[in-house]
């Protein structure tokens, strides 16, 4: 559950920022559910890096930096626009936990079918 950590933590940290109440939507804003897909994406690819890190000369945080250039890639973005993107969503702390409950659950569906059985046993514990 170490991925909800990140993600909560993200929350907060946007929730507690001093937003401004009137924002503009910036004009290459990706689409929430784009996002959400990209934030999944970023999550589960730096998580692997941070689980098996490569032996060498490269330190984490450049691998990290490099994983999401490669997902940013992948999705057709560029780092500027997924930062005024999450800004913007930032700005909106409702619909960031929204958008952060989605991504949750699409790595809860990502899952095996033992750790699932797992985390179901540790709710039914508890």
């Amino acid at each position: 559950m170490r991925y909800l950590n990140i993600v909560y933590f993200f929350c907060l940290i946007s929730t507690l920022s001093c937003a401004p109440k009137n924002f503009d939507e910036p004009d290459n804003l990706i689409k929430k559910s784009e996002m959400i897909n990209i934030i999944t994406d970023l999550y589960i690819s730096q998580q692997g890096i941070q689980m098996f890190p490569a032996e060498g000369n490269e330190d984490q945080s450049t691998l990290l930096a490099k994983d999401a250039v490669d997902v940013m890639k992948k999705h057709d973005i560029n780092f500027h626009q997924f930062s005024e993107s999450y800004k913007y969503y930032s700005l909106q702390p409702e619909l960031l936990r929204d958008m952060l409950d989605q991504v949750k659950k699409n790595l809860e569906e990502k899952l095996s079918k033992e750790e699932k059985e797992r985390i179901k046993n540790q709710k039914n514990i508890k």
